[in-house]
């Protein structure tokens, strides 16, 4: 069965210290109505261990209450709290981030316990905006527990995780004339669908990022290239979770698998889709170290053709720990795009090239030929269903 990420929820777990007070305040409930989220379930989160650790941190999180709900968004402390050492240096302000609807709460400012940093909780997108410098995004869809008005990130892995990757990158919003050109692919309903691709690749601790046409459509012009086939996002290798290829083998899943290619260790491909809503094929390729003379020099993805050839294609280091917006969605994507796109399209990436046009084992500036599977291995890793 899936989980769900609810912003803002209450545990109901007792604590022998009663550390976490779980209150129903009309604030709070209006949290909840507003949140996009609303009418999940409610998730129990919060380990005994995890608990435990609170219980030890329970003064210096108690120190942190203030007269209006603030989340901890705190990097070093929160990791303090996971590892039960809560000895910072006396004096250090404490990063909180507060809703921009407590803007008139400028007292906070005053405040030398916090570092303040005002998001916005917009009910049309799935993350939350932080007004920092730089910019940060974070998706919105994360549980949380309550020191009085002080909200905790229950998995705080996952929210650091979430952090390290929220530094915002913008789109080019370039004009692309296709006069006559057939929409094959709408760019709102395929984007939901992909976002639901991330938020389960997320429960199964993946951190999916844009790559190839998909990647080019974000950046080019801020959307979905009207006439791609498909949808292109990556996972490092070394991230890949077999759980959730056995999870859509055992029907426990919104996406079923229509193709798969390669092995995990080389060339590693799946082509999904959705069981429910907009039809669209997206393609999830595993990405490689490429590594010389004991360093990574490079990142590749591979392809693999009917006759068994393999292809690779070659990226600069990858560094996918920037974040995006995509009609509302959060995705990660790499912080330096212009040099991925040039790689793989060319310096004229900037112009349109029509999908029938292009061909997957060839057009791309960065493919070449990568060995070839034998007629036996074929049988092992090249499938397609027809489900």
């Amino acid at each position: 069965m899936r989980k769900h990420f609810v912003l803002f929820s209450f545990p109901f777990l007792l604590l022998s210290s009663m550390l976490i007070f779980y209150q129903t305040t009309v604030f709070r409930n209006q949290l909840n109505e507003e949140n996009d989220y609303t009418g999940g379930p409610i998730v129990p989160f919060m380990k005994r261990s995890l608990a435990l650790h609170y219980q030890t941190c329970e003064s210096f999180l108690n120190s942190l209450n203030t007269t209006v709900p603030v989340l901890l968004i705190d990097v070093d402390v929160l990791k303090m709290l996971d590892e039960n050492a809560c000895n910072l240096p006396t004096g250090r302000p404490t990063k909180i981030g507060v809703d921009v609807k407590y803007l008139s709460a400028t007292w906070l400012l005053q405040d030398s316990r916090f570092e303040i940093v005002y998001y916005t909780n917009d009910t049309e997108k799935d993350f939350l905006d932080f007004r920092s410098e730089p910019r940060k995004i974070i998706p919105k869809k994360f549980s949380t527990c309550w020191v009085e008005n002080l909200a905790v990130p229950a998995d705080i892995k996952l929210f650091v995780e979430f952090w390290k990757r929220a530094k915002f990158v913008n789109c080019m919003n370039l004009h692309i004339p296709r006069a006559g050109s057939k929409v094959r692919m709408p760019a709102r309903p395929s984007s939901e669908v992909l976002s639901r691709l991330r938020d389960e690749l997320i429960e199964n601790r993946m951190f999916p990022f844009l790559n190839g046409g998909t990647l080019l459509g974000w950046y080019r012009e801020c959307s979905v290239i009207p006439h791609t086939l498909d949808m292109d996002i990556s996972v490092f290798a070394e991230d890949f979770n077999l759980n959730f290829v056995e999870q859509m083998e055992q029907n426990l899943s919104d996406f079923r698998i229509k193709r798969k290619f390669g092995m995990t260790n080389d060339s590693f491909e799946l082509t999904l889709a959705p069981k429910t809503g907009f039809k669209v094929f997206i393609d999830v390729f595993l990405m490689y170290k490429g590594v010389e003379n004991g360093s990574v020099t490079h990142h590749w993805v591979g392809g693999v053709a009917p006759d068994g050839t393999k292809y690779k294609y070659s990226y600069p280091v990858y560094d996918p720990f920037c974040a995006a917006d995509l009609h509302g969605h959060i995705f990660w994507v790499t912080c330096t795009p212009n040099e991925k796109i040039v790689k793989e399209y060319g310096q004229l990436w900037y112009l349109d090239h029509l999908t029938s046009k292009y061909s997957w084992n060839s057009s791309g500036k960065n493919v070449k030929k990568n060995g070839k599977w034998t007629k036996e291995q074929m049988k092992m890793v090249y499938k397609v269903f027809k489900r």
